[in-house]
């Protein structure tokens, strides 16, 4: 081999060693996530030169060249899942490559709180992002009529939970999902209800758990509350329930001891029986409490003492001492 074949083999080896160094670089060295945190959104039948466009455009890969092409090459293409994907640490383009094909998209997790009202949940669902907003201009009425359901209003029909969902799912699908599960639990508990109950139907079921929730978060104060406001009902007392009161008020900024003689639908102090809606959504624990009041008939007052407990009496003697015991003090 004379000098002039020994340079050009050399040449074609350093070519070699650097394309190799490059290539190396550009798929397996990892890149800085932006922020550490990035959003890729991959929707139903996006082209894989989009999705390449994207990840160039914000700096997670080096080369949307050679991302489509290595995809279409690998036959991994045709394996690309629409859905979430957050991308929180430094990653080379071969691991977005892996992270899009392998068939395990995030999902978005969007919470519903107990004891939320209809408003804080419809307010919370427009401000959620990654989804179709296709309910944000409706009614309430609107909502309720495309979701079909037949309470008079939508407080309590959202169950609080967890839901995850895909991006771009819409708004009425969230909707859709926490009604349907209200409603099987409220009718499970209905059916399940203990003999010391007194419901005419499933919702009002669903009523005393959201005045339950409004009463305490203690669990284990929960089912002698609704024991209490069960044997009211049957005695034909009023409940004399003070979330409910506010509830009915709640335009009112400052309410005071003269505003629980203003007669709402909800004022349990003018009014007997349960109000006409409920008046919040209950939790999973507070529509279980509705459905086991316990037969201790003699309880018939409580009075929240502080620091979540509360405290029952049988009489209104008692219930009167323990008011100027812990409410006055």
């Amino acid at each position: 081999i004379n000098m002039s074949h020994k340079w050009i083999i050399k040449a074609l080896l350093i070519f070699f060693v650097v394309m190799a160094s490059i290539i190396g670089y550009v798929l397996f060295f990892p890149m800085p996530i932006p922020n550490n945190n990035y959003q890729l959104i991959v929707n139903k039948n996006e082209s894989v030169a989009s999705v390449a466009a994207d990840l160039y455009e914000h700096d997670i890969i080096k080369s949307k060249f050679v991302f489509t092409g290595l995809l279409r090459l690998s036959h991994k293409d045709r394996k690309v899942v629409a859905g979430l994907y957050f991308i929180k640490h430094s990653m080379s383009l071969w691991g977005v490559i892996s992270r899009i094909t392998n068939g395990k998209p995030d999902q978005i997790s969007i919470t519903i709180i107990d004891g939320w009202s209809t408003d804080e949940i419809r307010n919370y669902v427009n401000n959620l992002q990654n989804i179709q907003h296709l309910t944000a201009g409706y009614s309430e009425s609107q909502l309720k009529n495309v979701l079909r359901i037949s309470y008079p209003n939508l407080e309590g029909a959202f169950y609080p939970s967890t839901y995850f969902i895909a991006p771009n799912q819409t708004d009425l699908e969230i909707y859709q999902l926490a009604y349907r599960l209200m409603k099987v639990k409220v009718e499970s508990y209905f059916l399940n209800r203990s003999k010391y109950t007194n419901y005419a139907n499933p919702y009002q079921l669903l009523i005393m758990a959201s005045l339950i929730q409004k009463e305490t978060n203690n669990k284990n104060d929960m089912q002698l509350i609704s024991t209490v406001f069960n044997n009211r009902l049957k005695r034909g007392m009023k409940l004399q329930d003070d979330p409910s009161v506010f509830y009915g008020l709640k335009h009112k900024a400052i309410i005071g001891r003269r505003d629980f003689l203003i007669d709402t639908p909800y004022n349990t102090y003018l009014h007997n029986g349960l109000p006409i809606t409920p008046i919040c959504t209950p939790s999973d624990a507070a529509l279980l409490a509705a459905s086991q009041a316990t037969n201790e008939s003699q309880l018939l007052y409580f009075v929240a003492i502080g620091l979540g407990k509360t405290k029952f009496s049988s009489n209104f003697g008692e219930h009167k001492t323990a008011i100027n015991k812990y409410l006055k003090k």
